[in-house]
């Protein structure tokens, strides 16, 4: 018996492989969001008119907060889209940023220094210095990751070292012969 692949309009097999666009749904997406957090955690506005218009540091703290949130959320999600993908002796790397995720984000409420009169928040500030060795460790991470998911091919693609010189006598050998 003699098994034909179905063809699409071009003539070309219609059984074909999803990873262009899971790398991009589900990786470069998480990347992106994760910069955009990052520097809405960072400043409170992902503008920068806002910096200078916007007068409610209230409303530009709360903005951060769950920027944090978000952020914390997009690298869990790109490590959950990237683990089965990278070298087997980076998992163990992947499985304890998640574990430090998963303390941070329980740590997040004492980010919050309020101001109340009665039950009304009035005045929302921010622990800093909680708020930059948090973002210090995320960085940490996230360079980590990064590196991690790009030895696997999912950024750029990985090749081996190119002997140019070998190249060369390759393509003479070629053309001489």
């Amino acid at each position: 018996m003699v098994y034909n692949k179905p063809k699409d309009e071009e003539g070309e097999s219609a059984i074909w492989n999803d990873a262009k666009n899971y790398v991009a749904g589900k990786i470069h997406k998480w990347l992106i969001l994760i910069d955009n957090y990052e520097s809405l955690a960072i400043f409170g506005y992902s503008e920068l008119y806002s910096d200078v218009f916007m007068r409610n540091d209230n409303l530009k703290n709360t903005a951060r907060i769950h920027a944090l949130k978000r952020l914390i959320h997009s690298i869990k999600t790109l490590i959950r889209n990237t683990k089965f993908t990278i070298k087997s002796e980076d998992k163990e790397g992947f499985d304890t940023h998640t574990k430090r995720l998963d303390k941070i984000q329980k740590i997040l409420p004492k980010l919050k220094l309020e101001t109340k009169r009665g039950n009304k928040i009035i005045e929302l500030n921010l622990d800093e210095k909680l708020f930059e060795n948090i973002m210090d460790d995320i960085h940490k991470m996230i360079d980590d990751i990064n590196v991690k998911i790009n030895k696997a091919g999912l950024i750029f693609a990985q090749f081996e070292d190119i002997d140019i010189e070998k190249m060369k006598e390759n393509l003479e050998k070629e053309f001489t012969e």
